[in-house]
């Protein structure tokens, strides 16, 4: 498996995790082929031509397959994205078969789904874990149903910024 960050190409054991949450380790196993490109998410190009793009040490890898819109959501974040070579020769790519929010603007986000439960919001991460929300404005309530990143102060529940991965419904 290659693995593209910082200003390394190294070689990683094979991908043991699949979910697209935040606070994951680097994964521990991977398959021939598989691919693990660590860096800032950036978005290229005008309309109709945007490219949703790693920033690694190494250059740009482009992320391709249905979740490149869903990680173009993240851009200006740090996220690790795993998966597989589309199989053609133009430039560095990648078809993302998951991902890992590493960082927002420096600290390390929750992802999941957001929910409201007798007036609270609430997020239930991947992994099930269900995080009480403290501050979410009347758009957060909107968007009960979507997939979200969240930072939170030290507590771990107050939210200083959130933004929206993919609405409900798609």
């Amino acid at each position: 498996m290659k693995a593209w960050t910082g200003m390394l190409m190294v070689a990683l054991a094979p991908l043991g995790t699949t979910g697209c949450g935040g606070n994951s380790s680097v994964p521990e196993s991977a398959g021939a082929g598989e691919l693990v490109a660590e860096g800032t998410v950036r978005q290229v190009g005008s309309a109709p031509t945007v490219t949703t793009r790693i920033e690694t040490g190494d250059g740009p890898i482009v992320v391709v397959g249905p979740l490149a819109s869903e990680i173009a959501r993240a851009a200006g974040a740090v996220a690790r994205v795993h998966g597989i070579s589309p199989g053609d020769s133009g430039p560095k790519a990648i078809r993302a078969e998951s991902y890992n929010l590493v960082s927002v603007d420096g600290m390390s986000p929750l992802v999941g789904v957001l929910e409201l439960e007798d007036d609270r919001i609430v997020l239930r991460t991947e992994d099930g874990q269900r995080v009480e929300l403290i501050g979410g404005s009347a758009r957060m309530r909107e968007a009960t149903g979507s997939k979200v990143w969240v930072t939170t102060r030290d507590d771990g529940r107050s939210i200083v910024r959130w933004g929206i991965l993919r609405e409900q419904g798609q």
